[in-house]
């Protein structure tokens, strides 16, 4: 029986159902979590790129074939890919001597020195950016940004689904990013 919801599952996935897919979905994010956190321990990094490997899945799902693997497979390949992509993004740093995991580290935690004052400047034109954005985004950024919360908890804040509270991420994101650039050009 198992045998037989297996290859029903997977027929749902080719055919493109949107249920089977919502629940399969939701059966890897805790696992693609765990990969990444396995490869860095940054819980925010996790969640990023859980989300970047489940949006390239939903935007990609045609590309899924069942004679080339399981759905599994072909959802852990698009992470793998995503690891691949951090790598080098955090590869095309800049280079110091010594150890560079710990420096990068530092990185990810700590501000440094001259870092401080900019924040400071910064956080002004982020407190403005955000005060132009719907209240449904500023909140679905405050909630995830400011108070660490996951998307299952933002939801049953909100009143929405967790795939709904991705969406809302990422628009959200995309409409701080455009009020940034209005607030604070970058100079060439």
């Amino acid at each position: 029986m198992n045998e037989e919801l297996n290859k029903d599952s997977r027929a749902g996935l080719a055919a493109g159902d949107a249920e089977v897919w919502r629940e399969f979905i939701g059966r890897e994010i805790p696992q693609l979590y765990r990969m990444f956190m396995k490869r860095w321990p940054n819980p925010s990094l996790a969640e990023e790129l859980v989300q970047r490997t489940v949006f390239d899945a939903v935007r990609g799902f045609g590309s899924y074939e069942p004679s080339k693997g399981s759905p599994e497979e072909w959802i852990f390949g698009i992470a793998r890919n995503n690891i691949r992509l951090e790598i080098r993004r955090r590869a095309s740093r800049p280079s110091v001597d010594g150890d560079i995991s710990s420096y990068l580290e530092t990185i990810d935690t700590e501000p440094l020195p001259d870092e401080i004052v900019e924040q400071k400047e910064t956080a002004v034109i982020v407190r403005q950016a955000m005060e132009r954005l719907e209240s449904k985004e500023r909140s679905v950024l405050v909630g995830k940004y400011v108070e660490g919360l996951g998307a299952r908890e933002i939801g049953g804040r909100m009143g929405i689904t967790e795939k709904a509270v991705h969406s809302l991420l990422y628009r959200a994101r995309n409409s701080l990013r455009k009020e940034l650039e209005r607030l604070a050009p970058l100079k060439s």
